[in-house]
């Protein structure tokens, strides 16, 4: 039930975005949808992968989910390396869209939801490689997700960033990016790590 709940959330504000996008003309906000659909769509490939392996014999169940990790690891190494385009954007004040204060109780909320809840299942993260990367994906989505709550409440406020802002918005960005970027590196790296086992486990045969 709490994966179904975090999937649907995720593609309701990804939908949000994207009609934000569509309304205003805004490349943030277009962007922002389009990379959770895109997250959406990861997510629900491991669940599907993670269910499918149930039907299967344990050495059959492994070797699919390490050929589905294999896979994955690279798209969301892919999809957050892109998440340089938004940020510069906001950084950079390229987003001529002032939305009110409704996108902002928005992302306020969804963050909330999604801070707590990848601080939950990371601590319970024992399952299956397929279910860890899930938990990978929920904390970058928080971590994102507080990006796009900075980025709509300067738009809420100010309308604008000012001088005195630019230097804390583009610190605390790039922190978060930087955080996103380890973390897909770190689980790609991890994912070269079982494909080269899995290559001598095969020599060895």
């Amino acid at each position: 039930m709490g994966a179904a709940a975090g999937f649907a959330a995720t593609i309701l504000f990804a939908a949000y975005n994207t009609g934000l996008g569509v309304r205003y003309a805004s490349l943030w906000h277009g962007s922002i949808g389009i990379y959770y659909l895109l997250l959406s769509l990861l997510r629900g490939i491991l669940l599907a992968a993670e269910r499918k392996t149930e039907q299967k014999g344990p050495e059959a169940a492994e070797r699919c989910r390490k050929r589905t990790f294999l896979s994955t690891s690279v798209i969301v190494l892919a999809l957050n390396a892109a998440l340089a385009t938004p940020v510069s954007l906001m950084v950079l004040d390229r987003r001529p869209v002032r939305t009110g204060l409704i996108p902002a109780i928005a992302a306020a909320a969804y963050t909330t939801y999604k801070v707590s809840a990848a601080g939950i299942r990371w601590r319970r993260t024992n399952g299956t490689i397929l279910e860890q990367e899930l938990s990978m994906i929920r904390l970058v989505d928080a971590l994102v997700s507080l990006l796009v709550l900075q980025n709509t409440l300067i738009i809420a406020v100010d309308g604008s960033i000012s001088r005195h802002l630019f230097r804390l918005v583009a610190i605390s960005s790039a922190g978060i990016l930087l955080l996103i970027f380890v973390v897909s590196a770190v689980w790609f790296a991890r994912s070269l790590k079982i494909s080269a086992s899995q290559k001598t486990e095969r020599t060895t045969r």
